[in-house]
């Protein structure tokens, strides 16, 4: 953040974090920079503490593990600039290691190369031209990862809209949402300013994070809902079900592999069998929505052998 080329008096650093550390906050302070320290297990909430404590009109946001690149914040004031109905703006990424080091492209994700901007460029939604971004933001490009590429005009988040955030696992998504339905325009820059990290501890490894992101898609399909929205609140319902068919695998295969009492596995089993038979949908040939299933019988069966193949197969998954 120090190493933006944005004159440092245009900008101010707010840091929020859920640990002290007597030398890193004295550096904080020596650079000018805010330091919060908040427990709040709620990252909505978290982000949106530290948000009232910055006068900026414009908000952008860091992830611990991210980087941007020197020109980033540069780049995006200018675009406001020049863009003055907008109210959201997002990125593309570019990945890196562990280390820091550039990730060659070819293994990056669909989502981090989102190739959708390859063949358009930048798109500014404008705000009277709103019915057509959903196809942008959900079926053309991947605009709802990572929030360490979203910049938020911050009365975007005033109102009920804020009240959605402050409540949100999924501060990405939930950014895009408040976007959507605010009376502003997007914009969507093919430029890729965020650093974007590989490592083995991502969130999104965890089992329980899986419902509290299937609750979080619900009430911002609520949001939507209430808002006019149509198409985006079958999107993120569907979206919703989908990880809660997931979490509902998973939580099976890390039974199987913890060595749950053989009653529970199949009580989770059963539990699951029944979502899918209420979510057509999700009933697809991946062999990850049956594979718990089979995991749970082979457990039940021969606890032995289901411990083993849930272990072997757990990490690919």
């Amino acid at each position: 953040m120090l190493a933006q080329t944005l004159p440092r008096e245009e900008y101010e650093v707010v840091v929020t974090k859920d640990f002290s550390d007597p030398e890193l906050d004295r550096s904080l302070a020596a650079d000018g920079i805010v330091t919060i320290l908040d427990p709040e297990p709620v990252i909505g909430r978290w982000l949106l503490r530290a948000i009232r404590a910055t006068r900026a009109p414009l908000i952008a946001f860091l992830d611990d593990d991210d980087e941007f690149e020197p020109d980033r914040l540069a780049d995006v004031v200018e675009v406001f600039r020049a863009h003055p109905e907008v109210g959201y703006y997002r990125n593309r990424v570019r990945v890196i290691d562990a280390d820091g080091r550039p990730v060659d492209p070819t293994r990056w994700r669909r989502l981090e190369r989102d190739e959708g901007f390859d063949r358009t460029g930048p798109v500014e939604v404008a705000a009277g031209a709103k019915p057509d971004v959903f196809r942008r933001v959900a079926l053309d490009t991947f605009v709802s990862f990572n929030s360490s590429t979203v910049v938020v005009r911050r009365e975007l988040l005033d109102g009920d809209v804020g009240a959605a955030f402050e409540a949100t696992e999924l501060p990405d998504l939930a950014l895009l949402v408040a976007g959507v339905v605010s009376p502003y325009g997007l914009y969507l820059d093919d430029r890729r300013l965020t650093r974007f990290r590989y490592h083995r501890e991502n969130v999104t490894r965890a089992v329980d994070w899986l419902r509290r992101a299937a609750d979080a898609q619900a009430a911002l399909s609520a949001l939507t809902d209430r808002r006019g929205r149509p198409e985006f609140t079958r999107w993120l319902r569907d979206r919703s079900d989908h990880y809660d068919g997931v979490f509902r695998a998973t939580t099976i295969v890390a039974g199987v592999r913890t060595g749950a009492p053989r009653r529970h596995v199949a009580e989770l089993t059963l539990d699951y069998l029944r979502f899918l038979g209420e979510h057509p949908a999700e009933r697809t040939a991946d062999p990850a929505v049956w594979g718990a299933t089979l995991y749970a019988f082979a457990y039940c069966c021969w606890p032995a052998v289901g411990r083993r193949v849930a272990r072997l197969r757990v990490p690919e998954r």
